[in-house]
């Protein structure tokens, strides 16, 4: 899979991380170390990704009241679910199936499901500033 400007939600920092998950799933179909790799740390490392740009993602929508916001959330928590699935088995299918299944989903996420969004965050200086200014330590640490 190839990213293309087709592809261009209109924040950079999304179309960012979808490059790199676009990244993270041709590595899991061509990777680095052969075949025979186990595919269940490429998985994790999709997932937590995956986790890091759907909360930036979802902060995004919801800093510009985006009313499709919980229906996006579930498909985020539906795909999550499926790759810590996938992982919990090492793959559980074959290096090319996997790859096939990512490459559709995130396709048709992008180009149908994001691509809906696009017109309310491509203008929205909040949203702008809400994608900028995210961090991973919104996702994966909170103060005590």
């Amino acid at each position: 899979m190839k990213w293309t400007e087709q592809m261009s939600v209109g924040l950079p920092e999304l179309d960012a991380d979808h490059r790199q998950l676009i990244d993270i799933i041709n590595g899991l179909e061509h990777p680095s170390g052969g075949e025979a790799e186990s595919v269940g740390p490429a998985l994790v490392a999709l997932g937590r990704y995956a986790e890091f740009h759907f909360a930036r993602e979802e902060r995004v929508l919801a800093a510009c009241g985006y009313e499709a916001l919980p229906e996006h959330q579930d498909e985020h928590r539906g795909f999550a679910d499926k790759i810590r699935s996938y992982a919990a088995a090492d793959g559980g299918r074959s290096r090319a199936d996997l790859a096939a299944y990512l490459n559709e989903w995130l396709r048709h996420h992008i180009l149908i499901v994001d691509m809906a969004y696009r017109p309310i965050v491509e203008a929205n200086q909040k949203a702008r500033e809400v994608a900028r200014d995210f961090r991973a330590s919104e996702v994966w640490w909170s103060p005590s």
